[in-house]
């Protein structure tokens, strides 16, 4: 038994190590935790969409490192009047293998880090939205640890995920576990579209979200 768990270890760090070899030269952003930098000079979300005033309480919760989740969060947030609750870890990681290395392994084997203590409380609004980076293929420990915190406290919820090329549905599904809350409606973005060129596409999962999961319609 124990020899088959330091293999699992010891593949499970080679892939993140392979990563972030990749990751050097622009790899995929789920494979490492490095910060992405997909989200940047974007164009402004009012562009496109017009912002929603139905009165209800709108909570936004993510982490992000790079520019990416936290450019997804703040498009929410724009357009749904929310208020915004970066979660923030205990010990902010560094950059470099050796931390590429650890997060990495953190993600696989489920492991939450210590986050500062959230300023917001999620069960007195009417809906909140969880974003998360996807690292390693897994949900990361941040916001792993801010879900299990606040599990049967979350209100309507929707679940986004942000990545290089990653299907939601298996971080989704950690989500829900940890937060014990079936999500309304679920949203994956990927790098790609945040390019120019598929500014459509990320405009469409941003209003199918907000007609999905909170029945709001006539964002464009």
């Amino acid at each position: 038994m124990r020899k088959a768990n330091i293999v699992v270890v010891l593949l499970a760090t080679l892939a993140v190590a392979g990563g972030y070899a990749s990751g050097e030269k622009g790899g995929s952003a789920d494979v490492v935790s490095s910060p992405s930098a997909s989200g940047k000079e974007m164009p402004a979300i009012t562009d496109s969409l017009k912002p929603v005033g139905d009165g209800a309480r709108t909570l936004v919760v993510y982490f992000s490192q790079g520019a990416a989740t936290r450019s997804v969060a703040e498009d929410f947030g724009i357009l749904l009047g929310a208020d915004m609750e970066p979660i923030v870890e205990k010990k902010t990681r560094s950059t470099g293998l050796f931390n590429f290395m650890r997060s990495g392994y953190q993600a696989t084997f489920r492991i939450a880090s210590p986050i500062v203590s959230p300023l917001r409380d999620p069960s007195s609004y009417d809906r909140v939205i969880v974003l998360t980076p996807v690292w390693s293929w897994n949900l990361c420990p941040p916001v792993r640890s801010w879900l299990r915190l606040m599990k049967g406290k979350l209100p309507a919820a929707a679940f986004v995920t942000v990545s290089g090329d990653t299907d939601p549905d298996k971080i989704v599904a950690a989500m829900t576990k940890e937060s014990g809350t079936e999500p309304r409606a679920v949203a994956g973005f990927r790098d790609k579209d945040f390019l120019p060129e598929n500014r459509a596409v990320y405009i469409g999962k941003i209003a199918d979200l907000c007609m999905t999961g909170f029945g709001i319609a006539g964002l464009r």
